[in-house]
């Protein structure tokens, strides 16, 4: 395995960690706030361009974010080309 295909899926394992978190209530005071907040903090510089292009789509009162599925496509496709 190359450099970049570890970091790869290095980053890859935060994009799943802070996709759980997403779901689990953490109130600021909580003990996972600081680790939701390491994981959105190194996920988000990479979530954020994708967002502008691809925005969160509204369905009734639910918002779904399919930036972390496009993400997670690209960086599979990078590590079988390498």
């Amino acid at each position: 395995m190359t450099y970049v295909a570890g970091i790869l899926n290095i980053f890859l394992f935060f994009l799943i960690v802070r996709v759980v978190l997403s779901y689990i209530p953490s109130p600021p005071g909580s003990s996972l706030a600081p680790i939701a907040r390491f994981f959105e903090a190194v996920t988000e510089p990479v979530l954020r361009p994708v967002r502008k292009v691809v925005p969160p789509l509204r369905a009734g009162g639910a918002v779904i974010d399919l930036s972390p599925i496009i993400v997670w496509i690209v960086i599979l496709i990078i590590s079988r080309l390498i």
